[in-house]
Order: C-alpha cells, then structure tokens, then sequence
C-alpha cells in the first residue's frame, strides 16, 4: 500500500486498485480456464467442441465437451477405457491444430515432418513445433499480459502449456506441474521433489484438471470431475492431499482471478467447491464473465458476493488490459 500522512483524510480505492495493489506485492492467484487457451489457440472454444462432437458422432444436443467425452467412454468401444478416451482426445486435438495450421500457411516441410513423427510427439510440443500459441506482435494477447506480472503461482485447468510459453517469452523460467488427483498418478515427480519454492523468476504454473504430456491426468468425462472433486474435498489438510501445501496457502492468502471460466460448467463448480469454497478467508476476488442477461446477471452477482468475489463484466483480453494499465500506474 501507498505510504499515506496522517491527519488527511484516507483516500477511497476501488476493489479494481486493490486487486492490482496485490498484483504488484504478488498476492494474487490467477486461475486461468481451458477455454482460453482453446479460444487463442484452437480456432474457438465452442468450434473445437461442436468439431469433437461430430468427431465421436454425439448424438445429443447437450455440447459440454465432459458430456460428450462422458458419453464416448460408455458408447465407443473402440476407446477401450477411460485412458483411451483421453488419448482419443488429444489425438483430436493434435489433428484439429494441425489442420488449422495448413490453413494459416504454416511452410510445407514444417507439416511434413510433424505427420512423420505425429504419434511420437506430445501435444505441447507439437504445437510449439508448428508455431502456437502465435504469440508475436499480439501486445493484446491475455497470456501475455498475465505473464508479465510479478507473480509466484499460477494456476490453470488449461491441458496444455500455452502459459508456459507465454512466461518463457517474458524472461522467466517457469516450473510445470500437474494435481495427483488419483492413485495412477501418484509416481509421477512432483518438481516439489527436490525443494523447489515459486518465485516471480520461478513461476509455478499448475494444472489442476491434467497436462497432455501425461493422457492419464486429464479431468475430462464428467466421471473424472467427480472424482477429482472428491480427491481434492477428502482429503483436505492430510498427507494425502493431491493439492500441494504452498498452492493451498497461495489461495488462503491471496486474492483470486477467475479467467474463462462459466459459472455452469463442470471446471468451474469442480474448482469452486473443492478450491475455493473451503478457504479459510475469503479475499476481495475476481470473477470475469461476458455480459448476460438482467436476470442471470443479478443471480451471478448476488451468487458470488458471499465469496468476496466481484464480477468483471466483460471478456478476458479486455480486464487483464485495464488491469495492466492499473498495476503500472
């Protein structure tokens, strides 16, 4: 906080200064959707999942990308089990890039080595490989922005490392880990192995619903968000906790900055009552969602207001600009 004299009366701040007054001594938490890195990076969210549902043949009209995964695991056989259903998906994803990466002109030999080596490489780095996310000449981009801010901790439900890549373009070194959230992923290293603390330099990103590197730690039918709901609630405070002890005192001492996300959809109510909801002191928290109706929009209002939360009402790329206009002041 700025240093004030005393005897003047004490100046007003708007929640919009305070959450940037945290930002700047690194007391804020974003939390960032899958949503907006499908929206920068895979022509849309809403196109990838419509494409994924003619991809599985999903007959229904309800176009949750859980639901239709949900629904691939019960009906198609030839995904095998619910790993198979993930390694299907990500395999979609590869091909949806890939197409969208001959359309943007991406140089011929570029295409043609990665379809000789398609099945060999994971998801983040073939689209690194093919040039996403497509990050010069792009000041606006909201990864970017984010990656510029003096923080320690990010968290995302993104299953890819498009925040990675946007820390490493600002200077920094960020460390990738992924929430254990059930017993097949418990040998996997944790970078907290070796005493490894976050840092400004040294962020921490960490991705609660999986990373494409490991299929197997993708939180994607909606069977898996129960059970990650459940891994994550259960076993809250013990030795068994999938969620590591410094990202559970991030979110106890620092403000929130919910980015994407939809108060309706299983990544949100997954994260809001496993995470969020139990903190033991609600700070002053952001809640960016696109402007709906009258009726929606009080109910979001008064919803979110017992948890300190302040709606932001517009897209994502537009409050990480004005929120960078108001950190650099």
């Amino acid at each position: 906080m700025p240093r004030i004299k005393i005897g003047q009366p004490k100046i007003a701040r708007t929640w919009k200064q305070t959450i940037a007054e945290r930002i700047r001594a690194g007391k804020v938490v974003p939390i960032v959707s899958n949503v907006v890195g499908n929206n920068l990076v895979l022509g849309g969210h809403d196109k990838l999942v419509a494409d994924y549902a003619r991809y599985t043949g999903y007959p229904l009209d309800d176009r949750s990308l859980p639901h239709i995964a949900q629904f691939t695991s019960v009906i198609d056989e030839s995904v095998g089990d619910p790993r198979g259903v993930k390694e299907d998906y990500i395999n979609f994803v590869k091909n949806k890039l890939f197409d969208l990466a001959e359309q943007n002109g991406v140089p011929r030999d570029t295409l043609d080595e990665l379809e000789d080596v398609f099945d060999d490489v994971v998801f983040s780095e073939f689209a690194e490989r093919l040039g996403y996310p497509r990050y010069e000449n792009d000041p606006t981009n909201p990864l970017l922005i984010l990656a510029e801010f003096p923080l320690p901790i990010y968290l995302t439900t993104c299953y890819h490392d498009f925040l990675e890549t946007a820390l490493r373009r600002a200077g920094k070194r960020p460390h990738t880990d992924i929430c254990r959230w059930h017993e097949g992923l418990k040998g996997i290293p944790s970078v907290f192995d070796d005493g490894y603390q976050p840092s400004r330099n040294e962020p921490l990103v960490y991705h609660l619903h999986g990373l494409d590197t490991y299929p197997g730690s993708l939180v994607l039918t909606e069977d898996d968000y129960m059970e990650f709901l459940v891994a994550i609630s259960q076993n809250l405070g013990r030795d068994t906790d999938p969620i590591p002890r410094r990202v559970r005192q991030a979110m106890a001492d620092s403000s929130l900055l919910l980015l994407g996300y939809n108060l309706q959809s299983w990544d949100f109510r997954s994260l809001f009552w496993g995470l969020i909801k139990p903190r033991p002191l609600q700070q002053t928290s952001v809640f960016v969602q696109l402007m709906p109706g009258e009726a929606e929009k009080l109910f979001l209002q008064k919803y979110l207001n017992e948890f300190e939360f302040k709606v932001y009402w517009g897209d994502v790329s537009q409050y990480v600009q004005e929120l960078r206009q108001l950190v650099s002041e």
